[in-house]
């Protein structure tokens, strides 16, 4: 069995479809419900739509998913990517852990030697090793801390999405998420390795990146789409991310776009 974590549902017929190798039923679960996935059967194989989901989305359910199992002292699954010819982030995916990708529209050929070719490296090393050591006690016992953190951080992710051009104060979040501003910003940097609003800097910039490239507005209106009224301020947080200023990185994108 393979989950394929998507909004999409129809990427799980199309894969039953092109998948004329193997008995393996791919069954759609959707990736922003995570926390609420039954672990009674441990899948073969998660795959994970890159195209219809943000990297950071990505990652925090490849975490979630990998401590889920391994609490329960299973053997994590391979992680694969659905990507497409657009998709700029291969090796970002592989730096977090993900093992292959597949690319979208689906086809045949390569569907079946990718998965089937995961699936029989799986079952070799299945056989040579049997055991796997259980995991520390203390590690069991923090089983429902753990799930309570992941939750904690899809409802904090949830809600600074829809708060990107908003004047977000964390008290106001901790209080909104009923937690403190310590425990709030101690789980993300557990998980995702920055503050809150380190993470929410970076989704801003991202979001901005995306609107210089698609919309003829212009930097200040930009800037107040993404949560700065200071149009200073704007480029400078831009600039430590993209290493240059939002006009330049106009600028080259419309020149690559030409050549």
């Amino acid at each position: 069995m393979a989950w394929v974590l998507s909004v999409k549902p129809t990427y799980s017929i199309e894969l039953q479809e092109n998948l004329f190798k193997g008995n393996i039923i791919f069954s759609h679960k959707n990736i922003k419900n995570i926390s609420q996935l039954q672990f009674r059967d441990t899948p073969d194989l998660i795959i994970i739509d890159a195209i219809n989901n943000d990297f950071e989305l990505i990652k925090i359910t490849k975490n979630a998913l990998t401590i889920r199992f391994l609490l329960q002292q299973t053997t994590p699954p391979d992680f694969i990517a659905i990507i497409n010819s657009e998709y700029n982030h291969k090796k970002q995916l592989f730096d977090i852990g993900i093992t292959d990708y597949i690319s979208c529209p689906f086809i045949s050929k390569e569907i079946n030697y990718r998965i089937m070719h995961i699936l029989h490296s799986n079952e070799k090393t299945n056989n040579t090793h049997q055991s796997n050591e259980s995991l520390p006690e203390q590690i069991n016992n923090n089983r429902d801390s753990m799930d309570s953190q992941l939750i904690l951080i899809e409802k904090c992710i949830k809600h600074l999405n829809g708060a990107i051009s908003e004047d977000v104060r964390l008290e106001t979040l901790c209080r909104i998420l009923g937690t403190n501003r310590n425990k709030l910003n101690q789980v993300f940097k557990d998980h995702l390795g920055m503050t809150v609003f380190e993470w929410l800097r970076k989704q801003r910039m991202h979001k901005a990146a995306e609107l210089l490239e698609t919309s003829s507005l212009n930097i200040v209106q930009i800037a107040e789409k993404v949560g700065y009224m200071d149009s200073n301020n704007f480029s400078t947080a831009f600039k430590r991310i993209y290493h240059n200023c939002p006009s330049q990185f106009r600028k080259q994108f419309k020149s690559s776009m030409q050549s």
